[in-house]
């Protein structure tokens, strides 16, 4: 019997959801924090973004409820800007992040404001992020 192909899942760990600093998150924050899990193919860590004209049919109505979740998953440490807007001919390009329990990728022609990394910037054990960060 032929093995099917793997389906696309969003996948966030254990180790993550375990976490005190997961179980303080609020509604929010949890759904966003699905929605980059949702983009994250793998490949792409880095170059996630959460525009809300891609969002608001999926229950983030206004800007500032986004930008709040946004800005809970950064503080907590979930989600690291990869990648800050700027000024295109088109207009205002978005913000791109990755996340912190899986490794920075290497993304073929996308410049990121940091560095791809082989190892995930968080591990969500706290004996090993304290050690890391001392």
């Amino acid at each position: 019997m032929a093995k099917s192909k793997p389906r696309p899942f969003a996948g966030i760990p254990n180790r993550v959801i375990e976490h005190p600093d997961f179980h303080a998150l609020s509604a929010n924050s949890v759904r966003l924090l699905l929605w980059f899990a949702y983009q994250y193919k793998g490949n792409n860590n880095g170059k996630l973004c959460a525009v809300h004209s891609q969002l608001h049919d999926k229950g983030f109505r206004s800007k500032s409820t986004l930008s709040a979740a946004l800005k809970e998953l950064l503080t907590k440490g979930f989600i690291e800007l990869s990648k800050g807007s700027g000024l295109c001919k088109n207009g205002r390009t978005p913000n791109y992040y990755a996340l912190t329990y899986e490794s920075v990728d290497d993304i073929r022609g996308f410049d990121m404001d940091i560095k791809p990394t082989n190892k995930a910037l968080r591990t969500f054990i706290d004996d090993v992020d304290k050690r890391r960060s001392a």
